[in-house]
């Protein structure tokens, strides 16, 4: 049996739905670079600038992170601080939200 994917009839809301799951994937790959780097600082009581971090995550070209791709991140971030056992400290929340509107 041969499955058929639904595909839109109009190429702009193909494109559009492309460009939202690129979005959305790069968010990924940024939100996930930068938490696992503030978890490994923190367990190695390691002291860091949350700006230099955030900057070199943003501009690593791996994550592929453009501004239009900053809303969607922070909403994954808004997501994981909410969490209780993620173990955010409040300074790294106000900091993340902070550096995301200034380059927004």
């Amino acid at each position: 049996m041969k499955i058929q994917l639904e595909v839109p009839p109009e190429k702009a809301d193909n494109i559009c739905m492309m460009n939202e799951i690129d979005h959305t994937n790069n968010a990924m790959d940024f939100v996930t670079s930068v938490s696992e780097m503030i978890a490994a600082y923190n367990e190695r009581m390691i002291s860091y600038d949350m700006d230099e971090l955030l900057d070199k995550e943003y501009a690593n070209e791996y994550n592929n992170m453009q501004k239009e791709t900053l809303e969607y991140a922070l909403d994954m971030f808004e997501e994981d601080f909410s969490d209780p056992d993620a173990g955010w400290l409040q300074w790294e929340c106000e900091a993340i939200r902070s550096w995301i509107s200034s380059k927004a």
